[in-house]
């Protein structure tokens, strides 16, 4: 790493990225806990998991229709077709929703670990009986793996997420 040190304003800049962060005169990073801006788990992670989840729903469908499968549920009196961006819609809206959850439960003294993982995993069960209004066996399979799919990458990988202040300088 190619850094310069401004003795003056005691800041270091990464030549390679055009990154700044605060140092204190043992090198180690300042401004918080130790971490630059990157390093911040409250922001990185949920947005690995909320691309992550939108990704998932998004290839198992396609998955599911390059077999063969015909997404369709029940609606009313008639047939519903299940699009990609339907997938795309209720995967980001589930990931940003379990985001504010678990940004909530984090507040909690020892980061609601168990809390998050028993509430999104009720949401999870209830969330399963939506595809059990498919239209035929071949879409309830489909809509099932695609809820348990996108429901496990963001049941566990918000489950990971720490409290502010947990990791050490």
């Amino acid at each position: 790493m190619d850094a310069t040190t401004n003795g003056t304003t005691n800041r270091t800049t990464n030549r390679t990225t055009g990154s700044t962060g605060r140092t204190t005169p043992g090198g180690a990073s300042g401004g918080g806990a130790g971490r630059t801006w990157r390093d911040r788990a409250w922001w990185n992670r949920p947005r690995t998991v909320i691309v992550g989840a939108v990704l998932t729903g998004a290839v198992v469908f396609l998955a599911g229709t390059l077999v063969g499968v015909d997404p369709q549920v029940r609606a009313g009196s008639g047939t519903l077709e299940v699009t990609i961006s339907m997938v795309i819609a209720a995967s980001l809206t589930a990931a940003l929703g379990g985001w504010g959850v678990r940004a909530l439960l984090l507040r909690r003294p020892r980061g609601g670990r168990t809390p998050w993982l028993v509430l999104s995993g009720a949401v999870l069960l209830v969330s399963l009986l939506g595809p059990l209004g498919a239209a035929n066996a071949g879409a309830t399979l489909l809509l099932l793996l695609e809820h348990l799919a996108v429901g496990a990458v963001i049941m566990l990988g918000l489950s990971g997420a720490e409290p502010r202040g947990a990791r050490a300088a």
